[in-house]
């Protein structure tokens, strides 16, 4: 079977999305392929054919949002921090059921703690290079920490609450943290 015919995608992505629904309300380890199957509307042979079990399928969400998220970050070509809120807040938008299932108590905290990885890694490059330094003092480590963690948990604030607070405006609300925290890091530094 070819891993690009639509008919495959089309199978996956509704697996994905039942996983993500059932997820919502319970445990991994509390969900059948026979439950997942019938929410999917697939046979359990189907759901055979791509995975080897359910933990295969989330397994696979994740590691294919988290370089998702990456590509993401890393190939801006505005280098614009408004641009890259708006492609973020857009592709957890667009993809809001699974980011629900990743982001809530259900979800894996590994997969949680690699986003806070990845963006604590992104962010302290971009902060070297904005400000020609070759390492991070450690109230800026903090301040970084700090924001990231704040940024995550207004993204998952609005996931729980299936997204009703207006997309533009959620960009909007991380522009406006992310413009804060720069005086944050400014006073750190010495520049105010």
């Amino acid at each position: 079977m070819n891993k690009n015919d639509r008919r495959v995608k089309k199978t996956k992505k509704a697996l994905q999305n039942a996983l993500a629904k059932l997820m919502i309300e319970k445990n991994l380890q509390n969900i059948t392929v026979q439950e997942l199957s019938d929410i999917a509307d697939v046979h359990r042979a189907t759901f055979y054919a791509h995975y080897h079990d359910i933990y295969d399928l989330y397994e696979q969400i994740e590691k294919d949002m988290f370089s998702e998220l990456n590509s993401i970050i890393d190939n801006d070509p505005t280098h614009t921090y408004e641009k890259l809120f708006e492609n973020l807040i857009n592709y957890i938008y667009d993809n809001s059921i699974l980011c629900q299932m990743l982001f809530s108590k259900n979800g894996s905290r590994s997969f949680q703690t690699n986003i806070f990885s990845l963006l604590e890694e992104k962010y302290k490059q971009i902060y070297k290079f904005e400000e020609q330094r070759t390492n991070v003092s450690e109230e800026i480590d903090f301040l970084i920490s700090y924001h990231i963690y704040g940024c995550i948990a207004v993204v998952s604030r609005w996931l729980e609450h299936n997204l009703s607070y207006p997309k533009d405006k959620m960009k909007q609300l991380i522009v406006n943290i992310d413009c804060n925290a720069d005086i944050l890091f400014d006073k750190q530094d010495g520049k105010l």
